[in-house]
């Protein structure tokens, strides 16, 4: 398992690729703890204005490492849903990114998975990915990604999404609006590259401005913040005595 970090353009793009290629692009909260904690040093940089995140081999995510399930059955109600908790909350620190996130889908994306998938800001994803929710069969009720898709989803398709009872592809995860873009999985790797391209020839300040006009509005459901940091970038970019 390795988390690589570089950075391409002068610093302009930090390239993050995670590998657990061998457990599917499964999850731990070990493992969590520090994509998030690379992703959170990339965007440090002032010279960063996006992020492209690279989940190594066939999967996307393959979910929650299932090696750790044997620990529950000694678990209070209480220390569970604290770790379920934990988890969502550093899914929150990626929305929380004051760059964008920018992520190719392909293969499964399973259970956690979604919630990583969620909180990516600009995932494109391959036309034969599937998102499946297995965790009824282990008798488990999805948590924080249950949250996500039933404020994401209509209500029906989130039912039958939580129960097991069907898996969506990459056009209904373009519907629903938890991909950007589909593309046939020959394309993807293109697609990628050329959307991270077109974000980094923005102007570093106006693209973190987008971000927090979207992730604020999302947030508090007000424009108080957006027009700060629309103001700022207005500021920044028009010259003594104006535009002639």
């Amino acid at each position: 398992m390795a988390i690589t970090l570089t950075r391409e353009r002068n610093g302009c793009v930090a390239h993050i690729r995670y590998d657990n290629a061998a457990r599917g692009n499964s999850f731990d909260g070990e493992l969590l703890g520090k994509l998030v904690d690379t992703l959170e040093a990339a965007a440090l940089d002032p010279m960063c204005s996006v992020i492209r995140l690279d989940m190594a081999g066939r999967h996307f995510c393959g979910g929650w490492d299932t090696t750790s399930f044997g620990d529950l059955s000694a678990s209070t109600t209480e220390s569970v849903a604290a770790a379920l908790r934990s988890s969502d909350e550093m899914l929150g620190r990626i929305r929380r990114l004051p760059v964008p996130v920018v992520a190719g889908v392909r293969g499964q994306v399973i259970g956690f998975g979604a919630g990583l998938l969620s909180a990516v800001h600009l995932p494109v994803a391959a036309a034969d990915t599937r998102l499946s929710l297995p965790e009824v069969r282990f008798g488990f009720a999805p948590a924080g990604v249950g949250h996500t898709i039933t404020q994401a989803l209509p209500r029906a398709q989130a039912y039958a999404l939580l129960t097991g009872a069907t898996t969506a592809s990459g056009s209904q995860l373009l519907a629903w609006g938890l991909v950007a873009r589909v593309v046939p999985e020959t394309e993807l790797e293109t697609a990628v590259h050329e959307l991270v391209e077109t974000l980094a020839a923005v102007p570093g300040q106006a693209l973190r401005a987008v971000v927090k006009v979207v992730e604020s509005s999302l947030a508090t459901g007000s424009a108080d913040e957006s027009y700060l940091a629309s103001a700022r970038t207005i500021v920044a970019g028009v010259p003594a005595g104006g535009v002639r």
